[in-house]
C-alpha cells in the first residue's frame, strides 16, 4: 500500500482532526483526498456547491473554494482554503466558511454532511 503525502498546510489539517473522527469513514475519505497529488485537486467554484448541496446543509470541500457563478442557499462550507470573492459570497448569503478541522470538530462522524470535488 502506497504511503501517503500530505503538503505542509494538509498535514496540519491532517494532524488537527479529532481522533474519534479520524476513525469514521467520512473523515478517512477526506484524509485521503487530502493526500491525492495537486494535479488532482482542482478548487471547486461556489456554483458546482450551490448545485449540489442543500439549504442548511455542511459541504466539505478538499481543496480551495474559488468564487465563479452565484449561491442562493445558506450553507456551512469547509475547504483548505477560500478565495476573498468565494468567503464574501458565503457570508453575504447567511452561511459559513470554516476549516476543515472545524467541521470535524463539529461533526465527528460526517453525518448530514457532503464531500464536493
Amino acid at each position: 500500500m502506497r504511503k501517503a503525502k500530505f503538503s505542509e498546510k494538509n498535514l496540519k489539517i491532517s494532524a488537527g482532526i479529532p481522533a474519534e473522527a479520524r476513525k469514521a469513514p467520512f473523515w478517512k475519505r477526506v484524509r485521503q483526498l487530502l493526500s491525492a497529488p495537486r494535479r488532482k485537486k482542482p478548487g471547486v467554484n461556489v456554483s458546482r456547491i450551490a448545485e449540489y448541496a442543500k439549504e442548511g446543509s455542511t459541504v466539505v470541500v478538499p481543496d480551495k473554494v474559488l468564487g465563479a457563478g452565484a449561491l442562493g442557499a445558506k450553507l456551512t462550507i469547509a475547504a483548505v482554503s477560500f478565495s476573498q470573492s468565494a468567503k464574501k459570497m458565503i457570508e453575504s448569503t447567511g452561511g459559513k466558511a470554516i476549516s476543515i478541522v472545524e467541521a470535524a470538530k463539529k461533526s465527528p462522524t460526517g453525518k448530514d454532511t457532503i464531500i464536493i470535488k
